[in-house]
């Protein structure tokens, strides 16, 4: 027999809210292609997109207004999303413009429209405006310094289905104190008398945004990278940035060379998370050999750090985070974390009095 503890029971008894008003990333952008249709699992639901003739990326709920049909086995005619079950095709507005079966003389209901979602690509990323009382965008997507001087390369993109709510994958992006305990066979070990403390380190907070610079722990990396990727203590680093409400970037530098990834963590659910990166660098942009190895080694692993972190995120308690008042005993070097909780707290909790996140 399971049981559930008053704390488990408590959080699922607490309704489940997720921001709007806001720009969501909602996948890399290769996954959207002309030839056909790319559906993402959303808030609970789903969305439906494709590339129209400009290649411009459109983006609508994946359900036909006609008898509620999902779009996912359509296709697209003159850049007009067509339902596979009537026929009833809808342009990028929303709007339906055809329907097969009407007779002469009968037009096309006034209803007859499906939601439709701005979407703006930047950094390698599909970003959509998910609205609840601004229809249209109220601010522009965040600037990312970090990626200045940068080169996106997409064969290096990845995606990993967490088990776990979006609010745990971005702290867990964001956190730079666990790389030296669950990522030794990924990225590198520490050596037996590392130091393992955390001298104290800025956390910039935003309106939309945190951000912090941290020393890198890992001493040793693994893998061929090891011979390239080297510097002294002043010019080797991670950077960390949190853009709400579902984006993060971890940077690192080893001397000249820098490499930095965007991940989107789109919620599926409360329980599921699809987190999706681009990778960028500042080398290895233009020899073919040396690039595709990189390319490769950059994807393989990403995947084995997010397959890491997973262990952990699963089974993480409560698995949605509280933004206020969670029981979590948290220290300084959990800055990106409070910051984190924060900013969520600025706009999902606005009229809540001051206080500490945690």
């Amino acid at each position: 027999m399971t049981t559930t503890s008053p704390r488990e029971f408590a959080e699922q008894a607490e309704p489940l809210t997720w921001p709007k008003d806001c720009w969501y990333g909602v996948g890399v952008a290769t996954a959207f292609v002309s030839d056909r249709l790319h559906v993402i699992r959303f808030l609970g639901d789903e969305l439906v997109g494709y590339r129209d003739a400009q290649g411009n990326v459109v983006l609508a709920d994946n359900r036909c207004a006609h008898r509620g049909c999902r779009f996912s086995a359509g296709w697209v005619v003159d850049d007009q999303l067509t339902c596979p079950y009537h026929g009833w095709r809808y342009d990028k507005a929303g709007a339906c413009r055809h329907i097969p079966a009407l007779r002469p003389g009968e037009s096309i209901p006034a209803g007859a429209q499906i939601r439709v979602y701005r979407t703006e690509e930047k950094y390698g990323i599909v970003w959509a405006w998910i609205p609840e009382h601004e229809p249209e965008p109220t601010y522009e997507i965040e600037y990312i310094p970090e990626l200045d001087g940068m080169h996106h390369h997409p064969r290096a993109d990845i995606r990993y289905l967490f088990k776990g709510h979006f609010s745990r994958t971005i702290e867990n992006g964001i956190d730079p104190v666990h790389a030296p305990f669950l990522h030794g066979k990924s990225v590198g070990q520490v050596g037996p008398d590392a130091d393992l403390t955390y001298p104290d380190f800025e956390v910039v907070k935003g309106e939309r945004i945190t951000k912090t610079r941290i020393p890198v722990k890992v001493q040793r990396l693994s893998g061929l990278v090891r011979y390239l990727l080297k510097g002294d203590a002043d010019t080797t680093y991670k950077e960390f940035r949190f853009i709400y409400p579902n984006v993060s970037l971890p940077l690192n530098r080893f001397g000249r060379f820098e490499f930095a990834s965007v991940l989107v963590h789109l919620p599926y659910s409360e329980t599921e998370t699809l987190v999706e990166a681009t990778n960028w660098r500042n080398f290895l942009r233009a020899t073919p050999l040396l690039t595709r190895w990189f390319d490769h080694e950059t994807a393989k692993t990403g995947l084995q750090i997010l397959v890491e972190d997973n262990s952990v995120v699963k089974d993480q308690q409560p698995r949605i985070v509280r933004y206020r008042g969670s029981r979590e005993v948290l220290v300084k070097s959990d800055g990106m974390v409070l910051g984190f909780r924060k900013v969520m707290r600025r706009f999902l909790e606005p009229d809540a009095s001051p206080g500490s996140a945690d």
